[in-house]
């Protein structure tokens, strides 16, 4: 039988290495946006198109959005790591079983994810088709980036959530009498 350190410090281990990768992509998804919005910000003082306009305050909704999830992850995960990690140290059962519920509910929605990248790129690409308005354009390239974006930032995060999660289901821990 397995002591209980030798099950404690994997899943630890585990907690660690998910959260620290968590940590880095929204410090990416923060870095990111702030050089996609300066981008933008230059091509519209470059040229005060009405593209350029549009563009930008796509650009600037997108990396609002995805910078206040990025930073709210960073706040709520600094003490969820520690709490995680302090109960599987003392109590294991229910610490691994809550938080294996809730990875099996993060890694559930991946899926929908993709479908809403799937129709903001749509949406895109049929104001590209359908109207020759420079500002049309201007929102569709935009919305376009945010496509790109969301679907380089969950291929990571769901490869990463997918993993964890299996470390979680994947652990045998004892009842503690």
């Amino acid at each position: 039988m397995m002591s209980t350190n030798e099950i404690a410090m994997p899943l630890q281990s585990a907690v660690l290495e998910y959260f620290a990768g968590e940590r880095q992509e929204a410090l990416l998804i923060l870095g990111g946006s702030a050089i996609l919005t300066a981008l933008a910000a230059w091509l519209w003082i470059a040229t005060r198109s009405s593209f350029a306009t549009a563009f930008a305050a796509t650009v600037l909704a997108t990396a609002a959005l995805l910078s206040v999830t990025a930073g709210s992850l960073l706040v709520r995960d600094k003490g969820l790591v520690a709490a995680i990690a302090q109960e599987i140290q003392s109590t294991h059962q229910p610490a691994v079983q809550i938080e294996r519920e809730r990875m099996r509910v993060v890694v559930s929605k991946y899926r929908y994810y993709r479908y809403a990248a799937a129709v903001l790129g749509a949406i895109g690409l049929l104001g590209l088709m359908l109207s020759d308005r420079a500002w049309v354009h201007g929102v569709a390239a935009g919305l376009l980036l945010l496509v790109v974006a969301q679907v380089l930032i969950d291929n990571y995060s769901e490869g990463r959530a997918g993993t964890y999660y299996k470390q979680l289901s994947q652990t045998a821990v004892p009842t503690l009498q």
